[in-house]
């Protein structure tokens, strides 16, 4: 059993980035108008899009809400760590290195809301990375 979790499951530490602008949106109302909110708990399993909990903005160390954050309008950087559920992707563990991705580089507009997640579709993780859409 024990053995089925972890292969259920793998935890990624990926680099990231966060700046003080970053701010928890349980405390904010997204109705501040320099304010974009951010949503990094959706996850897409089946599109193999795991949730991340970032721990960078901008080159430095964040300090936001675990689900959702505010963030000013304009261009940043993020990253963080990712959970995989390979119950629905399955990852070959024998190819499995834990490797730093690339930040992710979004401008984040006014009126819109973005999902972050970690995309490894991919059989090669070489080429998974970080990925954002965004919704009005």
């Amino acid at each position: 059993m024990r053995h089925q979790l972890i292969c259920h499951f793998i935890l990624l530490q990926i680099l990231a980035a966060s700046p003080a602008a970053a701010q928890p949106a349980a405390q904010e109302h997204f109705a501040a108008a320099d304010m974009v909110r951010v949503v990094t708990r959706h996850s897409r399993a089946a599109d193999c899009i795991a949730p991340l909990s970032v721990n960078r903005i901008d080159g430095e160390p964040a300090s936001v809400a675990a689900q959702e954050f505010l963030i000013e309008a304009g261009v940043h950087s993020i990253n963080g760590r990712a959970i995989l559920d390979t119950s629905k992707c399955p990852v070959e563990l024998s190819k499995l290195q834990i490797s730093r991705v690339a930040d992710l580089e979004v401008n984040f507009e006014i009126g819109y809301t973005y999902y972050i997640g970690y995309d490894y579709t991919s059989p090669d993780p070489a080429q998974w990375r970080l990925v954002a859409w965004r919704v009005e």
